[in-house]
């Protein structure tokens, strides 16, 4: 991420590091926050980042659109855990479904504006793979006061979740706030048709 001058990235979804590993064998050589609200995928991701002095594991949460505690429902394939219910639709992973809850305390990325962990941040690129929640967290995106250079996420070309956004949602919702989809890659095929894919945004000023 060094065309865009990346100095901090938000991974948030992080699970057990899967992304944020990734970056770093990539040669991302910057801070990096985890954010992962399930216990036991919490206890791997500590794990996996403790002899990296750029990475950091934020205390355990989920991120929305408000501060409070919530219920994130434990998926089978903890990957496809969420906040949102399952929507009944062919398309969703096969065998998928809920085998508890956890209840934790939700942030939002304004809750990070006098965090000390971003005070010398000045290009901030955001990951989020939240199972549906992303429209939620993306609403409270005008109350952040650092700068937000771009965002990685997953979207979704069919609802997967209840009250889940599709992309073209996501898509607008973000242009309204200066963003623009720069590139996509395959993310979830599905009964002979693409069910949720990768995009890049970038800021206006980027591109």
């Amino acid at each position: 991420m060094d065309f865009v001058n990346t100095d901090l990235v938000l991974d948030i979804g992080a699970n057990k590091g899967q992304f944020a590993s990734e970056l770093f064998n990539y040669g991302y050589n910057k801070e990096l926050i985890s954010f992962e609200p399930l216990s036991e995928a919490y206890e791997k991701l500590l794990k996996k980042s403790e002899n990296n002095n750029n990475w950091t594991v934020y205390e355990r949460c989920c991120v929305g659109a408000d501060t409070k505690n919530i219920d994130v429902q434990i998926s089978n394939l903890i990957g496809n855990s969420s906040i949102l219910d399952i929507k009944s639709t062919k398309f969703n992973v096969n065998g998928s479904h809920y085998i508890g809850k956890e209840n934790v305390k939700q942030i939002t990325l304004a809750s990070l504006n006098n965090s000390p962990l971003l005070k010398n941040a000045k290009n901030v690129f955001i990951k989020m793979d939240i199972q549906g929640y992303e429209h939620f967290v993306l609403s409270k995106l005008a109350e952040v006061d650092y700068f937000v250079n771009g965002f990685f996420i997953e979207l979704s070309l069919i609802n997967l979740y209840d009250e889940q956004e599709d992309f073209l949602y996501i898509c607008n919702q973000l242009k309204g706030f200066g963003y623009n989809l720069v590139y996509i890659t395959p993310e979830f095929i599905n009964s002979n048709r693409m069910v949720q894919i990768n995009g890049i945004f970038l800021h206006n000023t980027l591109i």
